[in-house]
């Protein structure tokens, strides 16, 4: 158990509680904790480096890129866009016993179950409307023209969902000097309502994602994708006018070599999204990494890393809400040095 009184008010702000069981049966977890989907997703290798697609480039405030919903998370549950966040929520997760596994716990074929009344209720708020009447903090969605708003938003960020379920496999095995490292799952949930005079729905969420790992001889090579269909879109009304919605979806592809202390890699993420709701057409943006991890030491690693990320938009396309044009909005080139210890 957690509690928290950070805001200098002598408040608490913030509590948690985790508690689980474990045995012959598998592991039962309950509490404030990450769904399964988070902890064992399976995408292009990210081993090098600070992660690549996904590494430190997605922790704290990095501007345009972090707020590019094209980015559907390659796997469900969180990072750096709101459609499938929900890992910090009150949860029920099960994982089974490994299977064909001779008894060991790292290998062999696993499954996942996991429950959340409601994403957003964490900390010290449990939410048990269905309907967001607040407006604070919300806009609508897809910019564009559309009067429509979203039901993306709440504490913490993220669209607001309730029975949340989500199903998982999971699988590691060695076959003499070949590893194979896969896994899939679904994740759905029903989208909360909006009414600020005017209801709106928005449809459900349902997202799906499968990755695959092959390894031998220091090099490893893999991939994944993620489909998120239409969820947390406004579903068209007389409030909206008329919407073009296409599918939310990812793959990533990847591929790294170790030797001794050094791991070099590169890989690479292509999103796709609906861009602006009010405007015929998709968006779709790339992400690519390339990278290097030296350790120094027992402990001790220095990472270095190059990544480029482009967007492209609509061609009427105007301004994203943080005023980037049609061919700014998410372009950028980064550089990353990292340096970690461990002990």
């Amino acid at each position: 158990m957690r509690i928290r009184a950070s805001a200098h008010t002598g408040i608490i702000d913030a509590d948690q509680a985790y508690i689980f069981l474990r045995g012959s049966f598998g592991l039962v977890e309950m509490g404030t904790q990450y769904n399964p989907g988070i902890l064992y997703h399976v995408i292009a290798p990210a081993n090098f480096g600070t992660g690549g697609i996904d590494g430190d480039w997605a922790i704290g405030d990095v501007g345009w890129i972090q707020n590019q919903s094209t980015f559907l998370e390659p796997y469900p549950g969180g990072g750096y866009t709101i459609t499938t966040f929900v890992k910090n929520a009150n949860r029920i997760n099960y994982l089974t016993p490994r299977y064909f596994s001779d008894g060991d716990p790292q290998h062999g074929l696993m499954g996942t179950i996991s429950y959340a009344p409601a994403n957003r209720s964490v900390f010290t708020g449990v939410g048990r409307s269905r309907i967001i009447i607040d407006p604070t903090g919300n806009r609508p969605y897809g910019y564009g023209r559309t009067t429509a708003f979203s039901n993306c938003s709440g504490n913490p960020l993220g669209c607001n969902y309730h029975d949340i379920t989500e199903l998982g496999l999971h699988y590691d095995e060695t076959f003499r000097r070949v590893v194979v490292r896969g896994g899939a799952g679904r994740i759905g949930g029903s989208a909360d309502q909006v009414n600020f005079g005017t209801p709106q729905t928005f449809y459900d969420l349902s997202a799906w994602q499968a990755g695959l790992q092959v390894g031998t001889s220091g090099i490893l090579i893999g991939g994944s994708y993620a489909n998120a269909g239409r969820s947390a879109y406004p579903r068209e009304s007389a409030a909206t006018g008329q919407l073009y919605q296409d599918d939310q979806y990812t793959w990533t592809a990847g591929i790294s070599y170790q030797s001794g202390p050094a791991t070099i890699g590169f890989n690479y993420q292509y999103g796709h999204d609906a861009g602006d709701l009010t405007i015929p057409g998709a968006r779709t943006a790339a992400l690519y990494a390339a990278g290097l991890s030296y350790a120094l030491a027992q402990g001790l690693t220095t990472a270095v890393e190059y990544m480029r990320s482009t967007t492209r938009n609509e061609a009427g396309f105007v301004s994203d809400p943080l005023g980037f044009h049609r061919t700014g909005s998410g372009n950028a080139h980064l550089f990353l040095w990292k340096t970690g210890m461990t002990f």
